[in-house]
């Protein structure tokens, strides 16, 4: 009988992935067909939950040294399962988060710092009324 693929709970996990690869991952019987997919897809090899992470620290979770390879990410994911192995999908959350906060900082908080634009403030007020 054909073991069910199972889906995780849609959460945010920090997990450790790099590309699925047949020579290092490996494949059994009937996956065949697979490959393919599997190539294009993020393979798992440690995952950290929130309750790790909180009271165990990710450094006394990973010796990194001998347990993450050179090729692989750190990274939060959301993570799935098919066929009996871990895959995932990358979560840009934190990336959208600093892209948005460089924009605020560096582009619109400038305008806002600009001495004119201050001395202006202080005369008129925030609108000006004629």
């Amino acid at each position: 009988m054909e073991e069910l693929s199972e889906t995780y709970p849609p959460q945010v996990i920090l997990a450790v992935f790099r590309k699925w690869n047949k020579e290092q991952h490996g494949i059994t019987c009937g996956e065949e067909d697979c490959i393919n997919y599997f190539n294009t897809k993020n393979f798992v090899e440690l995952s950290f939950n929130r309750e790790d992470l909180i009271y165990d620290g990710i450094i006394e979770c990973v010796d990194y040294n001998k347990e993450i390879p050179f090729q692989s990410k750190i990274s939060p994911v959301i993570m799935y399962r098919f066929k009996n192995r871990d895959f995932c999908v990358k979560h840009n959350g934190i990336e959208k988060f600093q892209n948005l906060w460089r924009k605020f900082h560096y582009k619109i908080m400038p305008r806002y710092k600009n001495l004119c634009n201050l001395q202006y403030r202080s005369i008129y007020g925030k609108f000006r009324i004629s």
